[in-house]
């Protein structure tokens, strides 16, 4: 975790990878931030982790879920209760399941 970033209550940080939080990365309450799944197209369904990067001044909605491998960028939005599939461009708001942008970044 960066200077002033914070983690809000509730939330879940599910870390069989790394998870980093940058300088003033917000992640709201009862966020789930998930490093883990599985890979459903092999039989046995082995486990897959990759890592979740929060850049600098982004912020995570309430109740949002993050998918494993991303990076939201610098001063980038994530509406309340969004999944997000994939990584975020720095400066873009994105909302929904799955998360689409609502802006462009700039």
């Amino acid at each position: 975790m960066g200077p002033g970033s914070c983690l809000g209550d509730a939330a879940h940080a599910y870390n069989l990878a790394p998870i980093t939080l940058c300088a003033g990365a917000t992640v709201a309450q009862e966020a789930y931030l998930c490093t883990a799944s599985h890979d459903f197209s092999i039989p046995s369904n082995p486990l897959i982790v990759a890592p979740i990067t929060i850049e600098d001044n982004a912020f995570i909605g309430a109740r949002s879920f993050l998918l494993p491998g991303l990076t939201v960028g610098a001063s980038a939005i994530v509406g309340a209760c969004s999944v997000v599939t994939r990584s975020v461009l720095p400066y873009q708001t994105v909302a929904g399941n799955p998360a689409r942008p609502t802006r462009p970044s700039v």
